[in-house]
């Protein structure tokens, strides 16, 4: 009976010491893994884009593919294990010059028959439908399967940075933030190399470029990851975050914005925080803003700046619209990383 009370008090001094940073994560592993990962907690996202299923109310498609060939367009439907699979219905939406009849269904191993597949929309799977769209194809991301999860089970999207891969929510900053300021990003990357100067996701104010609520992953200059929550500058703005951290591995990446302060942690680790020392007003964005995923949109992807997109893997991507508390932020953390295996 010893050994057992002495075995049970080391796990859980383990689990308490793998999180190096100040906030130690829960220890009720198993309910919040196995759980829908946006049904944590109360506040509800203001869009959620995963290849799994995220809510279990959500009965709508994860995606929208388009295949090379014949720009045949297709929406994907959750298999039975609620993941994005070759066993997954889809359902024919855009027939291209395919001869296939809009609204059949196969499966998504016969749709894609070895074709390559790029994403027109990235379905919002919140209860506010703010999808994830794109309709330039040569900016639509590549659907790659086998790529993310412990064992490369799982399907990513993957942008190059030199393409501006990216979709975008065609909603303001004030309506997916609170007061155009407050905010929480909970997402899964891998980042690639980049030679060019990138920004990863969000958006640049086209009329004022120090208003941003965004951020570059991997800075090729210096391989920093900066984020820019609100504006351009603020406190210490970067981490390094080269092969030892977060390059070419998948990893958590948790990116709060409260009115006074803002936290970045990568798979549970304290990385760039600062604690009231943030200019704690509201941004008056232009109109028209709207937020991209795997592009910031505005003025970094015009001129004069010209900037490209991130270079990598994206498999999920979840918005909140206020800053989350560090008991909530944790919840979502550990599914995450339960579920695709990162570290």
């Amino acid at each position: 009976m010893k050994r057992i009370h002495c075995l049970l008090f080391l796990s859980i001094s383990f689990l308490y010491a793998w999180n190096s940073s100040a906030q130690a994560l829960p220890m009720h592993r198993y309910s919040v893994n196995k759980a829908y990962v946006i049904d944590l907690i109360a506040l509800k996202p203001s869009f959620a884009f995963s290849s799994r299923k995220l809510r279990r109310d959500y009965t709508g498609f994860a995606l929208r593919v388009r295949r090379s060939g014949d720009n045949a367009q297709a929406d994907l439907s959750f298999d039975v294990n609620d993941v994005v699979s070759d066993n997954s219905t889809v359902t024919i939406a855009v027939a291209g010059t395919s001869g296939l009849v809009v609204n059949s269904t196969m499966t998504l191993a016969s749709f894609r028959s070895g074709r390559t597949l790029n994403v027109s929309i990235w379905y919002d799977q919140s209860t506010n439908a703010y999808n994830g769209v794109q309709t330039t194809t040569s900016r639509q991301p590549l659907y790659s399967m086998g790529v993310a999860g412990a064992s490369n089970q799982y399907p990513s999207l993957a942008f190059t940075g030199t393409s501006k891969h990216n979709v975008t929510v065609n909603q303001t900053l004030p309506i997916l933030l609170g007061s155009g300021l407050r905010g929480s990003v909970m997402m899964l990357a891998r980042i690639l190399a980049s030679t060019t100067n990138n920004n990863s996701f969000g958006h640049s104010d086209i009329s004022d470029n120090n208003k941003r609520w965004s951020a570059h992953m991997n800075w090729p200059s210096d391989n920093n990851m900066y984020t820019d929550l609100g504006a351009s500058s603020g406190g210490v703005r970067s981490f390094l975050n080269d092969a030892t951290i977060g390059f070419n591995k998948y990893k958590q990446y948790t990116i709060v914005r409260n009115t006074d302060s803002k936290t970045v942690r990568v798979s549970g680790i304290n990385r760039n925080n600062i604690i009231n020392n943030l200019t704690p007003t509201s941004v008056t964005w232009s109109a028209g803003s709207n937020f991209g995923v795997g592009l910031t949109t505005g003025s970094l992807d015009a001129s004069p700046f010209f900037q490209n997109g991130f270079t990598g893997n994206i498999p999920e991507f979840i918005l909140f619209p206020e800053a989350l508390t560090p008991g909530q932020y944790n919840l979502i953390e550990l599914n995450q990383l339960s579920f695709w295996g990162a570290y």
